[in-house]
């Protein structure tokens, strides 16, 4: 409690810690998915995996037992030594956490998963009917036996799964079906980010009114289901850490001056590039292959961007509270069959 305390304080000041305690590593970007609202070709980065030299290299300037992602922007399970990866942070006393499209591409993958020792893996799934509804979402009928082997699988204690998605216009039963889905085969957590169309502008989303009542609607879902639901712009966590979270998330980060993301997080290209955001490879505030993580995550220019980061980020709104309006917004429809949140079930 003193811990959290502690936290919320300094994230209300927008206190810097020392160093960045989420660390992910872009270990790949090739993906054996093409879902139409990926961002990766837009990127202007190479679709390559990473190596092992420059894994190890990395991974031995974290010294502070970060909680560690291994996932860029390509499907993490296709890397032919993600497990040694998981192996070697887990030696190092890492927290590793993973996130997959759920396509295998081998039968051994559930079992090399449930025996690698990662703490997390996350599940990108917008809906349970493949894309009959959402069309430019993350979805494939061939990923949910796989999905399933591995919570059936997990021993009682030993990894937390959780499923994520993203909320398209007018698809918000997807998201529904992909709670009470998650509930009945026994997940931890669901997790719902919003569209971003940065590069697709076309792609439509909720507009805030819209988002706001479809949560609810899935907040009380998840809570009759009895599974829980961190959706950043609402609510994440469990207990107190909820409480506290949904009574002053708007005052965070000196209400909402800053970006969610560049509090405690860091991302590491796999030519060892420290950036503050995964859309953001062209910003990069020092290379981890020649530096330490510590003095660039408080050097002049990672100072800088976290005081003027909308020059940069534009009307990204990914991981902060309010909706940006976008220029190219066009006007969204209302989502369908719009009910009392709290009574349908």
């Amino acid at each position: 409690m003193i811990a959290l305390l502690k936290e919320t304080i300094d994230r209300l000041r927008y206190k810097i810690p020392l160093r960045p305690r989420q660390v992910q590593i872009e270990i790949t970007n090739r993906c054996n998915m093409d879902c139409p609202m990926c961002q990766r070709e837009d990127l202007g980065i190479e679709l390559e995996h990473m190596s092992w030299a420059h894994f190890t290299k990395v991974v031995n300037k974290l010294e502070h037992r970060e909680n560690i992602t291994l996932t860029g922007w390509g499907e993490p399970f296709i890397h032919p030594r993600v497990f040694d990866m998981i192996a070697y942070c887990k030696e190092h006393g890492h927290k590793v956490m993973i996130t997959s499209n759920g396509l295998f591409t081998k039968p051994s993958m559930v079992e090399d998963i449930l025996k690698s020792g990662v703490d997390v893996v996350t599940f990108s799934i917008d809906s349970v009917n493949g894309n009959e509804t959402v069309t430019e979402g993350h979805t494939s009928n061939k990923v949910y036996e796989n999905i399933e082997a591995v919570v059936k699988g997990r021993k009682p204690g030993a990894m937390t799964v959780r499923l994520q998605a993203t909320l398209h216009q007018g698809c918000e039963n997807d998201l529904y079906d992909v709670i009470r889905y998650g509930a009945r085969i026994g997940c931890d957590i669901i997790n719902v980010g919003r569209l971003d169309r940065q590069f697709r502008p076309n792609l439509d989303r909720p507009d805030p009114q819209q988002e706001r009542f479809i949560f609810l609607k899935a907040d009380a879902i998840a809570q009759s289901c009895g599974i829980q639901l961190d959706w950043l712009q609402y609510s994440v966590s469990n207990g107190w850490t909820r409480f506290f979270y949904r009574l002053l998330k708007k005052k965070l980060h000196r209400s909402g001056q800053y970006c969610l993301k560049t509090f405690d997080y860091a991302y590491i290209t796999r030519e060892g590039q420290v950036t503050p955001c995964c859309l953001l490879p062209n910003a990069k505030m020092g290379n981890l292959l020649e530096g330490s993580l510590s003095s660039i995550w408080k050097n002049e220019k990672f100072d800088h961007f976290r005081e003027n980061y909308r020059d940069t980020c534009g009307n990204c709104d990914l991981w902060v509270i309010d909706q940006v309006p976008s220029k190219t917004q066009s006007p969204a429809s209302k989502p369908a069959n719009l009910q009392n949140p709290v009574l349908v079930k």
